[in-house]
C-alpha cells in the first residue's frame, strides 16, 4: 500500500521529503496555539485580566476533554499507522472507527457529569465571586460542544495518518482564521466579552470539524469509517497506546489548579493572571517540539509496522540533531522576547507584566530539556509502546512537577513556582535517555 511518507529502504529517506510531513504538522500545531493565544489577547485587551484568569480557571475542564480526544487521536492514529505500514487496511480503518466512536461517547459522558455539578467543580478549580459568572459561561460552551471538540482533534490526527498532512493543516488553519476574525467582531466590535470568545472558539472548531468530516466522506485515501467488527479490545489498545497524552492533559488540569492556588497565595489575582499569560506563551515554544515530533511520528510508525528498522534509525538521527540545536534557540527567543510576548496581554506598567516577564524567563529554562522528553514519549507511542510514553509524561507533567510545586515556593516564593517546571523536565530527561537506550 503506497503512502506518501512510507520509505521502503534507507536509501529512500530524504530530509526534504520528510519536511513535506513535518512542516504541515508543525504549522497545524502552531496555528492551534496562535489562535488560542489570540483568544487570550482579545479577552485581556477588551474584557480584562480577570476574564483571562476565568478562562485559565476553566481550562482544567478543557484539558480533560482534550485529553479524552488525544488518548484516542494519538494512540489510535499510531496503531493505524502501524497497520498501514504492514499493509493491513481493514485493521487500520477499525482502529480509526473505534477511536472516533469511543472518544465521543466517553467525552459526552464526562461532560454530562461535569454539567450536573458545574458550580461545585468551578469552586474547586479556584473560581471566586469575581470570576464565577465568566467561568460558567466559558465552561458551558465547551461542555455542550464536546462532540465537536473531540471530533475535530480526532480528524486532525487521522487525516495526517491517511497521508494528507496539508489538508489537516488547511482544516486547522481555516478554523483558526475564523476564530480570529470572530474574536475581532464579537469581542472587539460587539463587546460580547467572554461569551464572544467562547462563541468564536466553538465556531472555529466547528468549521475544522466539518472539513474533517468532508475529508473522510469524499477525499479519504486509506481510512474509512465502519461499525463492522468494532471491539472493546481494540479501543483499549488505542487508549493504552495514547495514555501519555491523556496523562499529559490530566496533569495540566491538576497542575494548573495547583499553579493558580499557589500563585494566589503569593501574589493574589495578579499572580493567577501571570500564570495564565505564561501558560498561553509556553504553548508557542513547546509547539515547536510537539510539531516536529508529531510530524516524524507517522513515518516512524509506517517503517516500524513494515519492520524497516534501518529506516527508523535514520529518522531518529534526524530527530536527535534537531533536538540538539532547537532547545538553545527556543530558550534564547524565550528570554529576549518575553517582554514583547507578555505586553500582548498586560500593560508594561502593571504588576502582572513584571511578574509574567520574570516568570517566563525562569519557567522557560524547562524548554532546554522538554524537547527530548516530548520526542521520547511520542517515539514510544509511534512504536506502539505507549506504556513507556506514559511513564515519561507522568513524570514531567505530574509527579515531579507536583513534587517541586510542593516545596520550592516555600523556599523561593513565586520564583519557586516558576522553577518547578525546569526542575521536573531536567530530572525526567534522564529517564528519557534511559528509555531511548533500552529501546534501540
Amino acid at each position: 500500500m503506497k503512502n506518501v511518507l512510507s520509505f521502503s529502504s534507507e536509501k529512500e529517506v530524504r530530509f526534504g521529503k520528510l519536511l513535506r510531513y513535518i512542516i504541515p504538522t508543525y504549522l497545524t500545531s502552531l496555528f492551534n496555539t496562535v489562535y488560542t493565544i489570540i483568544d487570550g489577547i482579545f479577552v485581556s485587551a477588551y474584557v480584562g485580566t480577570d476574564a483571562l484568569a476565568a478562562i485559565n480557571i476553566v481550562y482544567p475542564i478543557v484539558n480533560v476533554l482534550t485529553g479524552i480526544a488525544l488518548i484516542f487521536a494519538t494512540g489510535g492514529s499510531a496503531v493505524a499507522a502501524l497497520h498501514i505500514g504492514g499493509n493491513r487496511k481493514n485493521e487500520a480503518s477499525r482502529s480509526f472507527s473505534v477511536s472516533v466512536t469511543a472518544s465521543i461517547l466517553l467525552g459526552s459522558l464526562v461532560s454530562f457529569g461535569v454539567l450536573l455539578n458545574l458550580t461545585g467543580i468551578l469552586n474547586l478549580l479556584g473560581a471566586t465571586s469575581l470570576t464565577m459568572a465568566d467561568c460558567r459561561i466559558y465552561a458551558l460552551w465547551w461542555l455542550f460542544g464536546t462532540p465537536v471538540v473531540i471530533g475535530k482533534e480526532l480528524f486532525t490526527y487521522f487525516i495526517r495518518i491517511d497521508g494528507a498532512p496539508a489538508y489537516s493543516l488547511a482544516a486547522a488553519l481555516s478554523g483558526g482564521i475564523l476564530n480570529i476574525v470572530l474574536d475581532y467582531i464579537l469581542i472587539g466590535c460587539f463587546r460580547m466579552g467572554i461569551l464572544g470568545a467562547a462563541f468564536a472558539t466553538m465556531l472555529g472548531l466547528l468549521l475544522s470539524f466539518c472539513m474533517g468530516l468532508y475529508y473522510f466522506l469524499r477525499k479519504r485515501k486509506v481510512l474509512s469509517f465502519t461499525l463492522h467488527s468494532l471491539s472493546w479490545r481494540e479501543a483499549v489498545r488505542c487508549m493504552v497506546n495514547g495514555a501519555s497524552e491523556f496523562v499529559d492533559q490530566l496533569a495540566i488540569a491538576v497542575t494548573t489548579i495547583v499553579f493558580n492556588r499557589t500563585a494566589l497565595i503569593f501574589a493574589g489575582e495578579d499572580g493567577v493572571a501571570a500564570v495564565s499569560i505564561i501558560m498561553y506563551l509556553q504553548f508557542l515554544f513547546i509547539g515547536v517540539y510537539f510539531g516536529f515530533s508529531m510530524g516524524i511520528a507517522p513515518p516512524l510508525g509506517y517503517a516500524y509496522g513494515n519492520k524497516k528498522d534501518g529506516v527508523c534509525r535514520i529518522l531518529e538521527c534526524y530527530a536527535y540533531r534537531f533536538f540538539a540545536i532547537a532547545p538553545l534557540v527556543v530558550y534564547t527567543l524565550t528570554y529576549f522576547f518575553a517582554p514583547l510576548g507578555v505586553s500582548c496581554f498586560a500593560p508594561s506598567a502593571s504588576p502582572v507584566f513584571s511578574l509574567a516577564v520574570s516568570g517566563m524567563r525562569i519557567y522557560g529554562l524547562g524548554f532546554l530539556f522538554a524537547g527530548i522528553n516530548i520526542f521520547s514519549a511520542i517515539r514510544m507511542m509511534a512504536y506502539g509502546k505507549g506504556h513507556f510514553s506514559g511513564v515519561i509524561t507522568f513524570l514531567r507533567s505530574f509527579a515531579l512537577l507536583l513534587l517541586f510545586l510542593g516545596f520550592l515556593p516555600k523556599i523561593w516564593g513565586m520564583d519557586g513556582v516558576w522553577f518547578a517546571v525546569p526542575a521536573a523536565e531536567f530530572l525526567t530527561m534522564f529517564v528519557s535517555f534511559l528509555f531511548l537506550k533500552i529501546n534501540q
